[in-house]
């Protein structure tokens, strides 16, 4: 198997597996990890024998952690404006995906994880998972386009409570809510997900492309142009000090000091 930060393989037939594979950095993105799943989720796009993609990382404590701080530390408003678009663009063709996408959250899944796994059609998850938007808490919001799919997910109300408190929330909250569309044992889930995958895999693979496609036209909306304004947002947030307090106290582990800040 591959050392890619990203790999993809053939799990069963019918059944593919994306699997981040940043383990010490809590699979944290960075671009190249963003980059890698780009060129591996068109790999995907191009296997006409696979109904079901499951989405799933390495190691026992995180999904995904969030964004790599460390290399966002010191961006422009132009280079933020580009990680933003970047991360949109490449979740945005995970999304849209022929084949149903499936994400298996063992553990943390924050920031920029959450916004992975809302990218996927539906997610399963341990009972020890942990979701949400910590990025106010950086000076930030989120940038790979979950501002529009929380909303989609949950509602305007609830998605601006996770957006603005920063809070973690179990499992059971994200179910209780609909975010989740269920909830396992953490040693039962990837059995629970194969087999998940491998029954939708075992159905006509038409029809289940067909499906999703349906299902996909029955929320259309005009959805790039809040995008842009979400990139606009996230890059816009790099031209004050609130950022460069947020992500310069994350990587001294230390609590920001945002009221200190002239304003």
């Amino acid at each position: 198997m591959s050392t890619s930060c990203v790999q993809a393989f053939e799990l069963s037939p019918g059944v593919v597996v994306l699997e981040i594979n940043r383990p010490d950095a809590l699979n944290a993105l960075n671009t190249e990890v963003i980059n890698e799943l780009a060129r591996q989720v068109e790999s995907v796009k191009c296997n006409d024998s696979a109904s079901v993609v499951i989405l799933r990382s390495v190691g026992d404590k995180a999904f995904v952690a969030g964004a790599d701080i460390k290399e966002m530390l010191n961006y422009s408003t132009d280079q933020a404006f580009r990680f933003s678009s970047l991360g949109q663009s490449v979740f945005s063709a995970l999304s849209d995906l022929p084949q149903v996408v499936v994400a298996q959250v063992q553990g943390f899944a924050l920031g920029g994880g959450l916004e992975l796994a809302l990218a996927a059609d539906f997610i399963i998850a341990s009972q020890k998972a942990k979701f949400g938007l910590p990025e106010v808490g950086l000076g930030l919001i989120p940038g790979f386009g979950g501002t529009q799919r929380l909303v989609k997910r949950l509602g305007f109300a609830r998605a601006l409570e996770w957006m603005t408190s920063a809070e973690r929330y179990s499992a059971e909250v994200a179910y209780q809510l609909g975010l989740l569309n269920r909830v396992l044992e953490h040693e039962q889930l990837s059995s629970g997900v194969e087999l998940l995958s491998q029954t939708i895999a075992a159905q006509g693979p038409r029809a289940v492309r067909a499906a999703k496609r349906a299902a996909r036209a029955a929320e259309a909306s005009h959805g790039q142009l809040g995008f842009e304004f979400e990139a606009q947002l996230f890059s816009a947030c790099f031209a004050g000090d609130e950022v460069r307090e947020g992500l310069s106290a994350f990587v001294a582990k230390r609590k920001p000091e945002f009221r200190s800040i002239a304003r």
